[in-house]
């Protein structure tokens, strides 16, 4: 389950440490902390827009430009926390995982954290997650079928996040064209 802080950096303690200090200098550890840590990247298109629909007169203060007219935008305040991927990172188990989550949606309350959900763009295709063939033969035939490339950017960074197709379909909804494998000529010398 993902969420969004009003907070960049936002920590919520979910579980306190509890140790035994002994007069011997040990300690025995008896629960480890577990804080959830936000951090300002990862926020999807469809995230952004529902964060400052939500919040966007809510943030206090903004920078400016250079110009000392132009609004920053607040995506440096945005904060996300996956729980899923910090369960697989942390190897934590199920029972863990469902008490952050519990936590977080408590909080959800207080105005200072929502629950995002999750992507509503549906895969290109039903075997778009299997496609064998190289980025350039996919973008051809994302063209030639007449997909949303914004639509197919979107789902890739929601499901697979393949960083080298992620990198080619914003060059390409950039205007951008890949360059062209052209075979090198060797030059025999005798």
């Amino acid at each position: 389950m993902r969420f969004a802080s009003r907070y960049g950096r936002m920590v919520v303690e979910i579980q306190r440490l509890i140790a035994e200090e002994y007069a011997t200098g040990g300690t025995k550890v008896l629960q480890q902390a577990v804080l959830a840590r936000f951090e300002p990247v990862g926020l999807q298109p469809f995230e952004r827009e529902l964060v400052l629909t939500r919040w966007g007169g809510k943030f206090n203060g903004s920078y400016q430009e250079m110009d000392e007219v132009t609004i920053v935008p607040p995506d440096y305040r945005i904060g996300v926390y996956d729980s899923v991927q910090q369960q697989e990172q942390n190897q934590w188990p199920d029972e863990l995982r469902l008490k952050v989550e519990e936590k977080l949606l408590a909080l959800e309350k207080t105005e200072d954290v929502i629950v995002l959900p999750k992507t509503t763009v549906p895969a290109p295709w039903p075997a778009y997650d299997g496609y064998q063939g190289s980025i350039r033969q996919l973008l051809k035939k994302l063209d030639e079928d007449g997909h949303n490339l914004q639509d197919v950017l979107t789902y890739e960074r929601a499901s697979q996040n393949r960083q080298a197709l992620v990198d080619a379909l914003q060059s390409k909804l950039g205007g951008f064209e890949l360059e062209e494998e052209t075979p090198k000529e060797e030059e025999i010398v005798a």
